[in-house]
């Protein structure tokens, strides 16, 4: 068994939302600190040209007596100037250009003479450098778009080098994660194994240490829960002994009444002795339930051999085979649960005002069967039946205050399936079909309790 899938959504959201935020915010920080450093470097790289050229035109060219040269005279450099990338000019005091190179403008490439670093509006990037004393200045300049595009390259070189180590640390994560959620599966699978009843076994050893406060706590609570059940179960082994002696001796000492009494005090006795004998099933019903545990002494039940043993007082029980079915037999149940189920039902219905009751079994498409009890009672309304199903189906039994739907419920749940009620064929009465599955890995008695039903509570003894 793993954790809750929503868990591990969120984790994995989690760990995206980081990967993702990172992989966009360093690139970014990096493509903004490689564009300053580029910016600089190609300064710098001007700002060197410019004093290598200005000290080629000082050394070689009288600047005080050049002639004036109408376009500017066009000098070559080695190399052309690194193919029309980079350019330069000459300008004098008049911002006409007396020299520059084969790919400068023929125009100044700024309009006023300017010292220092400069955008031209010719699309280049311009120092400008005072070059003698006669008001020339030596431009200096690189195109914009060969600058854009280096920053380009940089920015796409660097984008997928951190998306690159991005998807590897991701990868590194997921499986790093993955590792991490397999330690908890492994203690999920030990709890689910594990038997708290079992005192000559403990939980496996964790190999994380962040886990081992849980698994602690959850050994000592199987611990704990182990001695309370075998308080209960030696509690429940001394009751039945304590109240069955008794409620039989009530029985035999009425049959002795009711024979010796007088006529007139024959039906108050016999009431008597019926709710002593509801009594006693209730209890018996009770004992059975909940001494057996998880374990259930699962055996072929012949329904109408247990209809037998167990006679209603003022209730017709007629039995209706489910065509092409065979015997009312269930394969595989426990005949002690499913007769404290019948018999609860039955005093249910009689204490309801039923005067018959049919009781079928069936199997079912999906696997297993299904056992019917339908009374000729009241019944209930639409909206009690449906609260009160509600209420079966959240097991809020807190709600409920009678013992029969409870206690069929409960035993029916031990088997794997569920209580399901519903109107009689005629629309009156109750019929309850309580479902047993075929796989016993299924049976439980009771899980965890939901929350309170939305409807007023309504109970099983006010149909």
């Amino acid at each position: 068994m793993r954790p809750p899938l929503s868990i591990r959504r969120r984790m994995l959201a989690s760990l995206l939302w980081v990967s993702v935020v990172w992989g966009v915010v360093a690139p970014l920080t990096v493509v903004l600190t490689i564009r300053h450093e580029i910016n600089e470097l190609l300064d710098d790289t001007l700002r060197a040209s410019a004093q290598a050229l200005s000290g080629v035109l000082k050394g070689t060219l009288p600047l005080g007596s050049l002639p004036h040269v109408p376009g500017g005279a066009t000098i070559s450099p080695a190399g052309d100037f690194v193919r029309g990338r980079f350019a330069w000019q000459l300008v004098g005091p008049g911002a006409d250009v007396e020299f520059h190179s084969p790919h400068a403008p023929e125009t100044a490439l700024m309009p006023r003479p300017s010292i220092g670093f400069a955008n031209s509006a010719l699309g280049w990037r311009v120092l400008g450098v005072a070059i003698g004393h006669q008001g020339h200045v030596l431009y200096v300049a690189q195109t914009l778009d060969e600058r854009t595009e280096a920053l380009r390259d940089a920015a796409l070189n660097t984008m997928m080098a951190s998306l690159s180590v991005w998807a590897v640390c991701l990868v590194g994560l997921l499986r790093r994660m993955r590792s991490e959620l397999a330690q908890i599966d492994r203690l999920v699978a030990d709890v689910q194994a594990h038997d708290p009843l079992d005192g000559t076994k403990t939980l496996p050893p964790v190999t994380r240490e962040e886990l081992r406060p849980i698994r602690d706590a959850i050994d000592d609570l199987g611990s704990r829960l182990a001695v309370r059940v075998r308080n209960e179960r030696a509690f429940t082994a001394h009751a039945a002994h304590a109240l069955r002696t008794p409620l039989a001796g009530m029985d035999a000492q009425l049959a002795v009444a009711l024979r010796e009494c007088a006529p007139a005090q024959q039906p108050r006795l016999q009431r008597v002795r019926e709710a002593a004998r509801r009594f006693a099933r209730v209890v018996s019903a009770l004992l059975t339930l909940f001494r057996s545990g998880a374990e259930l002494h699962r055996q072929p039940v012949d329904v109408a051999t247990l209809l037998a043993r167990m006679p209603v007082a003022r209730l017709e029980v007629r039995l209706v085979d489910a065509p092409g079915e065979g015997p009312m037999v269930v394969p595989d149940a426990d005949p002690d649960l499913l007769a404290a189920a019948l018999a609860n039902l039955l005093d249910n219905a009689v204490r309801h005002g039923a005067r018959s009751v049919e009781v079928g079994v069936d199997a079912q498409s999906a696997g297993g069967w299904c056992l019917r009890v339908t009374d000729d009672g009241p019944g209930l309304t639409p909206d009690m039946l449906q609260t009160l199903q509600a209420t079966l189906d959240q097991e809020d039994y807190s709600a409920l205050s009678g013992l029969g739907l409870i206690l069929a419920d409960l035993i029916a749940r031990a088997h794997g399936g569920r209580l399901h009620l519903d109107h009689g064929p005629s629309g009156n009465g109750l019929r309850v079909e309580m479902t047993l599955a075929r796989d016993r890995s299924a049976a439980r008695l009771t899980r965890g309790r939901t929350s309170p039903l939305p409807a007023a509570a309504v109970r099983d003894e006010d149909r």
